[in-house]
């Protein structure tokens, strides 16, 4: 057998990083949305790291275009141009990966979460609080929500979708 020869390869591997975020993307687009609010249950999880994994893998499906409106940080007074570009995203045909800080940390991003199709909370397997991520179902509402990814910092940034029933 030859460097290259793939019999006798260890088949058990979990797959990359990357298959898993085309997964989830997968999973996402089960739905019908134009723009998915990812929120973070907390400050310890890295949002631009896990919006950007969604985006790539929105993009490598290519039906139609994939953008990324980065709302971190953004103030009160940045929110109404916020909706206005993602009016204008979504108005043009585009998916529209929308990151936001967590809701606890910055509450002035609710209006750009409310003008987003859908959402996904994002937690941290063994460091996110239950009770940050209820509050922050709470405040956004169930019915918004596809579902959860679930982060675990022992292994390379993987992500999972766990369904939360719809109403």
């Amino acid at each position: 057998m030859g460097p290259h020869d793939q019999r006798g390869a260890d088949v058990s591997k979990r797959p990359s990083a990357g298959v898993d975020w085309e997964r989830l993307w997968v999973a996402t687009r089960q739905n019908d949305w134009a723009s998915l609010a990812v929120i973070p249950s907390d400050s310890g999880v890295d949002i631009k790291q896990v919006a950007d994994s969604i985006l790539a893998a929105g993009r490598q499906h290519g039906e139609k275009p994939v953008n990324l409106l980065n709302a971190i940080g953004s103030q009160l007074t940045d929110v109404r141009q916020l909706v206005d570009k993602l009016n204008a995203m979504t108005g043009r045909g585009e998916w529209v990966i929308i990151a936001v800080d967590p809701i606890a940390d910055n509450p002035s991003v609710m209006p750009l979460i409310r003008a987003a199709s859908a959402a996904l909370l994002v937690v941290r397997l063994g460091e996110s609080l239950l009770a940050s991520a209820q509050e922050a179902i709470d405040a956004v509402g169930r019915p918004r929500f596809l579902g959860s990814v679930v982060l675990d910092r022992r292994k390379a940034p993987r992500g999972k979708i766990v369904q939360v029933p719809r109403a």
